[in-house]
């Protein structure tokens, strides 16, 4: 997919955005401020994933990511066309539809990329010291709370965790906020076993338990319930030798089409998902819905809800229902969930357009492990922004290029068939 010089400059360029993206999370603990001059230059991440795609690489697709390509072309295609026919401004199209080119581009280019097995184990030396410094941070925050805190004033953990009846500190080392931890070693888990298999590390199950008590400890119980799913997939593997990916491709459709099309069958959904739901994301949803349907379904443009472009460029939120919140008063949660604008700004057609697109994106890698990864961001973006935070998709990335690059032997579109006679490791995932 790509030629020689590429292959070996990419790499660098990509293990470079993915150290700083780590780095600058222990920064933020510390200091919000010097981490605000990274996160100027990070907005440079999907500008160098433009480049890269469409300057440095020769690229030969297979059918499921052309299919992938297009559907997420007519989404953007469609975003722009319908925030016309709403007279937004061109700064507001202009605007949004930077943001809206992060996704695509960006994890396009870290599946596109080929690598050797030494990005794996320079990975590996990335790895070991965080887990070193997390145990140390997490004895310390469990020790010296309020020296901890004094120190990381500016960590996101400072709410509270619900578990068993009880409010509990979320523990996040190294990381500035529980989701991060989670996700973090959830990956992570998925990265040990396929390298255990290759024999590049000894003590896979430890690796493995740790990545789970870190998670376990951030108190984040749907990372937690996806990272048990996943270790059971891989389980299931040792006996069936399944090609999954058309499986987990099939769920996410289902799990959002039907989720979709059911709140839109009745209003009274609406309600029933604030009543029961009731925190400043799914008021961004409730709000969208009605855009919704006030739209006829068909979006009300880029700028209206939800997005970058509302907040940062048409300010609704000064003249919305919204204005008298505590939250918006204190500029907080504009954006801090992925779907709210693609159902409210670009109506049913974007949200397909988009569904589709992911949908086929996780058929098209060479490689199960790096499909469930990006099942995994997918999925979790219908709770949260992981799918436009250039952290998220830097880090997931990262280990999707190198699950893609995994032994680099191309790995059959068609089903698997079933064998009992199949061989595989005590792990399970057979290579």
């Amino acid at each position: 997919m790509t030629d020689t010089k590429t292959a070996s400059a990419v790499p660098h360029i990509l293990f470079g955005m993915f150290l700083l993206e780590i780095f600058f999370l222990f920064v933020k603990k510390i200091d919000g401020t010097l981490y605000g001059v990274f996160d100027n230059l990070e907005k440079l991440y999907p500008v160098i994933a433009i480049l890269l795609l469409t300057a440095f690489m020769k690229l030969k697709l297979n059918s499921h990511w052309w299919m992938a390509l297009g559907f997420y072309s007519a989404y953007l295609l469609y975003g722009v066309l319908i925030s016309l026919a709403h007279q937004k401004g061109i700064k507001i199209i202009l605007v949004q539809l930077y943001h809206e080119m992060k996704f695509f581009p960006v994890m396009f280019l870290f599946a596109m990329v080929r690598c050797d097995d030494r990005w794996a184990k320079l990975t590996l030396k990335v790895i070991k010291p965080i887990i070193i410094i997390t145990v140390v941070l997490i004895l310390f925050q469990l020790a010296a709370p309020g020296a901890y805190d004094a120190i990381f004033k500016n960590g996101g953990h400072f709410e509270k965790g619900h578990f068993g009846g009880m409010l509990l500190p979320r523990l996040v080392g190294w990381f500035w906020h529980p989701g991060q931890i989670a996700l973090f070693f959830l990956i992570a888990a998925v990265f040990f076993i396929v390298e255990y298999q290759k024999g590049s590390i000894k003590f896979g199950f430890s690796m493995v338990f740790l990545c789970v008590l870190f998670v376990l400890l951030a108190i984040q119980r749907f990372e937690l319930l996806i990272l048990i799913i996943v270790l059971m997939t891989f389980w299931f593997r040792r006996y069936i030798n399944l090609d999954y990916r058309p499986y987990l491709a099939g769920l996410i459709f289902i799990l959002f089409s039907s989720s979709i099309i059911y709140i839109i069958s009745d209003e009274a959904h609406f309600w029933t998902l604030l009543e029961n739901f009731n925190s400043p994301r799914t008021v961004f949803l409730v709000e969208a819905l009605f855009t919704l349907v006030e739209s006829n379904y068909w979006g009300a443009g880029w700028g209206t809800i939800g997005s970058h472009a509302a907040a940062d460029v048409a300010n609704v939120y000064e003249y919305n229902a919204m204005k008298d919140l505590w939250w918006i008063k204190l500029g907080q949660y504009f954006y801090d969930t992925y779907w709210p604008h693609v159902i409210g700004e670009t109506g049913l057609p974007g949200f397909f357009f988009l569904l589709l697109s992911m949908v086929f994106m996780i058929r098209a890698f060479r490689r199960p492990e790096a499909s469930i990864l990006m099942f995994v961001l997918i999925l979790t973006s219908a709770l949260s922004s992981n799918a436009q935070s250039l952290y998220h998709l830097t880090v997931f990335g990262w280990f999707i290029m190198l699950l893609e690059n995994t032994d680099n032997k191309e790995v059959p579109h068609e089903p698997v068939k079933i064998s009992a006679s199949t061989s595989t490791n005590n792990i399970g995932v057979k290579l």
